[in-house]
C-alpha cells in the first residue's frame, strides 16, 4: 500500500470557530487500482479546498482536479483521462466524537492537530474514476477475429454472428398454428 500522505496543520483554527484555512495546492498521488484497471496519474493532482472549524469539528469542502494515464476497454489505447472530484471531510479530536450522530462519517485529528486528508481525496477520485475508461464513447475497439484497430480502418474478417445463447429455449415452448 501506498503510505502518500497530505497533512494539514489545524493549529491555526482549532480554537477560532468558523476560522477557515484556504488550501489551493498540487498533490503527489499514488497510481489507484480500481478493478482490473491501473490509473496512473501523469502529474500531480491540483486540489482546492477550504479547512474549516465548524464548532463540532473540523470541515473540508473543495475539489480535486487530477489526470491519469488510462487505457480504453474498447481498443486497449492508451490515453489521459481528466478527472474532477468532490472532496469532503469532517474531523474532530479523540474523544470529541461523543455527540456526533452514528451515520455521520468521522476521520480524527491527529496528535499535534494534522489531519491527513490523502484517504478523502483518493475515495473522492475513486467515485468519479470508470470502471471501463473509453478514449471515445464512439469507440469501435477492436476486430474479435484478426484483432485490428477498428478506429484505425476496417478489417477483412466476416462479422461474426452468434446465435443467442437463450435461441435452445424456443424448442421448450409449444408451438401454435400461427407459427
Amino acid at each position: 500500500m501506498d503510505d502518500r500522505h497530505y497533512l494539514v496543520d489545524v493549529r491555526p483554527i482549532l480554537e477560532d470557530l468558523g476560522a477557515i484555512i484556504p488550501l489551493d495546492s498540487d498533490v503527489d498521488l499514488p497510481e489507484i487500482i480500481l478493478g482490473t484497471e491501473a490509473f496512473k496519474p501523469l502529474r500531480p493532482g491540483h486540489l482546492v479546498a477550504d479547512v474549516t472549524n465548524s464548532g463540532a469539528g473540523v470541515v473540508v469542502s473543495g475539489s480535486i482536479d487530477a489526470e491519469f494515464e488510462a487505457i480504453c476497454s474498447r481498443c486497449l489505447r492508451e490515453f489521459p483521462l481528466r478527472v474532477t472530484a468532490a472532496v469532503e471531510g469532517f474531523y474532530v479530536l479523540p474523544g470529541d466524537d461523543v455527540d456526533i450522530p452514528e451515520e455521520q462519517e468521522v476521520s480524527y485529528i491527529a496528535e499535534g492537530a494534522f489531519i491527513d486528508l490523502m484517504e478523502q481525496l483518493l475515495s473522492a477520485l475513486v467515485l468519479e474514476l470508470p470502471f471501463a475508461p473509453l478514449h471515445a464513447e464512439d469507440c469501435p475497439g477492436i476486430c474479435p477475429s484478426c484483432g485490428a484497430d477498428l478506429e484505425e480502418g476496417g478489417c477483412d474478417c466476416e462479422p461474426v454472428s452468434a446465435e443467442s445463447p437463450f435461441a435452445a429455449l424456443k424448442d421448450l415452448l409449444p408451438r401454435s398454428d400461427s407459427e
